[in-house]
């Protein structure tokens, strides 16, 4: 992810509007948005791990007071909820409803004469364009904002326009431009006394002397800017802190300290899942690792880079990580991972640079090949020496290793690609499969029986209504749990128990139900499989303690290392019989099948083994008490 993006942003938002008025009304406004607006940097919005009900919950919060705002004309609060609304649909990638959003708000602006109001929502205007790589409407609406600013004779808004202006010219890669707007923007900031501009501007310049590689004029900037983040409790800006005064280390040969800070990005987003910071700490981070003599390590950081960088689309940062992984792997003698990246990095750069990288390419290649045949690299010299028929033919050689190397890559990205697409295939017909079980016509019937009886055979009908409610939001988490690889054990026992007490409801309680939990970590950071148990739980219900009295479900989980041991046993009439009861009642169950399919698609994608077992229960005479299905499955963190 590009910092001066993330610094940009910073800008707009951070901060509110200020309170206009006095009344109790206005203030317990103010303080509701401010709470609303702090919830908005704890929702995940890129890995999608926030649930429905908290956006909900938060919309239906936010729309209550812009509307009362809006009806009572009151200015700070309405605007500063169409503030959020607009974070929430940028955060969303909801161009066209946040485009919208800002053309209304700016024409409310103007219907009440508030042209301070006016300039933020344009300045916004250019900020979505920004997000959205259309850098000519940004730099449009930013010089329109600009514009009006300097009309209205406002300094902060002057500042804001001129940095965002800035870091447009950043993110074109004209570096020079960028630094006089900075430099601008920077005085007039300190001219207004603003800490939070003053912040902005001068962590924009650590960033931007640090590209230009001047490490004193990026280390006092960037010091200069920690030091404010701090001070103003600024998280995201904190972060951008850290990766600017690692770069800046780096630069000043300051290896051990480039570590610490990339170390201090890395603990503070890691948990939350802000992974895009780290692009460009990692990076830093293996090149100080390699100039303290750990290149293994070094190698292993460039790498996550890498990954990051086409995670998050971000080009640049993956060319530069490439560089630096062809010097890394040439250096580890790994010619064939060499190539590898050079071939990437061929394709990343512009027709402009394509003759000197294909001269590295062909460098590279002789490289690879010599070392493939154990010949010493010294003898590359003697060769180059040699009479003009050995030259050609070597010529030829290389020219064929290279068209037969560009031919295996191009078959094994088909042949993978090809493999890739029908295990998704199978995934989603497993996933598609445990779908339909868990909505299988037995419960689906039962829930809507139980409803009926509660509502019409009873006239229960606050019971009916609550049990639906239940029905409906056990649905809700089994259709999102479906559609996802891993879930937190959290998730998964609170599933759990939403189907167990709801089947207690149908049951009349004629049997329970037992939830045992043995971890060692937090049960929100341990990720498993989602409704390995359901099926198995729903056949005990159904055949195994149907038929008798004082039934009991026992469910166990079991941590060991990064390995989950879980159990769910019944006191019921166990599998053989349960097997032949099922076979009078003409019902096929799909729980196993569907299970093996699903252990199959994991271990390959996993790489790791899972068991699987369904048994009798027996008790201490070889009797029959039950039926025991035992998972031991890998856990993801």
């Amino acid at each position: 992810m590009r910092v001066w993006y993330l610094c940009l942003s910073a800008s707009l938002f951070l901060g509110g509007f200020p309170l206009l008025g006095q009344e109790t009304t206005e203030e317990a406004m103010m303080k509701e948005l401010d709470s609303l607006y702090r919830v908005i940097f704890t929702f995940n919005y890129a890995d999608d791990t926030t649930t429905i009900n908290d956006f909900e919950s938060f919309e239906r919060r936010l729309s209550v007071i812009e509307r009362r705002a809006y009806e009572q004309e009151l200015n700070a609060p309405y605007f500063q909820a169409r503030n959020i609304w607009f974070l929430h649909f940028k955060y969303q990638e909801m161009r066209q409803e946040a485009t919208r959003l800002l053309d209304e708000t700016i024409a409310t602006a103007r219907e009440w004469r508030d042209e301070e109001k006016e300039v933020r929502f344009v300045y916004f205007k250019g900020n979505l364009s920004f997000r959205f790589d259309d850098f000519d409407s940004a730099v449009y609406y930013f010089q329109d904002a600009l514009s009006m600013a300097r009309a209205m004779e406002s300094l902060s808004l002057q500042a804001a326009s001129i940095n965002a202006l800035a870091v447009c010219y950043a993110q074109l890669g004209r570096d020079m431009e960028a630094t006089t707007y900075y430099k601008e923007s920077y005085a007039i900031a300190q001219q207004i006394a603003d800490k939070k501009q003053v912040l902005t501007a001068a962590l924009n310049l650590s960033n931007v002397y640090g590209r230009l590689e001047q490490a004193d004029s990026a280390l006092y900037f960037g010091q200069e800017a920690y030091h404010l983040a701090i001070e103003l409790d600024e998280t995201s800006l904190y972060w951008s802190c850290l990766n600017a005064l690692s770069v800046a280390h780096l630069l000043k040969g300051n290896f051990s300290q480039t570590i610490a800070y990339a170390k201090d990005l890395e603990q503070a987003v890691l948990p939350i899942g802000e992974t895009g910071f780290l692009i460009t700490s990692y990076l830093t981070r293996s090149k100080a690792l390699f100039a303290l003599g750990n290149a293994v390590e070094a190698l292993s950081y460039a790498e996550k880079s890498r990954l990051l960088a086409i995670e998050y689309g971000a080009v640049d940062n993956e060319q530069r990580t490439l560089k630096w992984l062809v010097e890394l792997s040439s250096y580890l003698n790994d010619f064939k991972q060499a190539l590898h990246h050079q071939q990437r990095l061929s394709f990343l750069e512009d027709s402009l640079s394509r003759i000197a990288v294909n001269e590295r390419l062909e460098k590279l290649a002789i490289a690879y090949e010599t070392d493939k045949k154990q010949a010493a690299l010294e003898n590359l010299e003697l060769l180059q020496a040699q009479t003009a028929q050995k030259l050609r033919f070597r010529n030829l050689m290389i020219g064929a290793i290279v068209v037969a190397g560009l031919l295996l890559v191009l078959w094994l990205v088909y042949f993978f690609k090809r493999r890739v697409e029908k295990e998704k295939i199978a995934q989603q017909k497993a996933q598609n499969e445990l779908l339909r079980t868990q909505l299988n016509p037995h419960f689906l019937f039962n829930a809507l029986s139980s409803i009926q009886l509660f509502l019409i055979n009873q006239g229960q009908g606050s019971h009916a209504l609550e049990y639906l409610s239940k029905f409906a939001k056990l649905m809700r988490r089994i259709l999102e749990n479906s559609r996802k690889d891993f879930v937190s054990l959290e998730e998964e026992i609170v599933t759990l128990r939403h189907y167990l007490d709801l089947q207690k409801v149908r049951f009349e309680s004629a049997f329970d139900y037992t939830l045992d939990v043995n971890v060692e970590d937090h049960l929100s950071e341990i990720k498993i499989p989602p409704m390995f148990a359901q099926p198995f739980i729903e056949n005990s219900l159904e055949h195994g303690i149907s038929s008798i009295k004082n039934g009991l479900i026992a469910i166990s989980f079991q941590q060991k290392g990064d390995t989950m041991l879980f159990k769910v046993e019944d006191n019921g009439v166990g599998l053989s019989r349960s097997a032949a009861l099922r076979q009078n009642k003409e019902h096929v169950s799909l729980a196993t099948k569907i299970t093996r399919d699903r252990i199959e698609l994991l271990k390959r994608q996993l790489k790791k083994n899972i068991s699987f077992v369904v048994k009798d229960r027996l008790n201490e005479t070889n009797e029959v008490v039950g039926t025991e299905v035992i998972f031991e499955i890998p856990i993801q963190f």
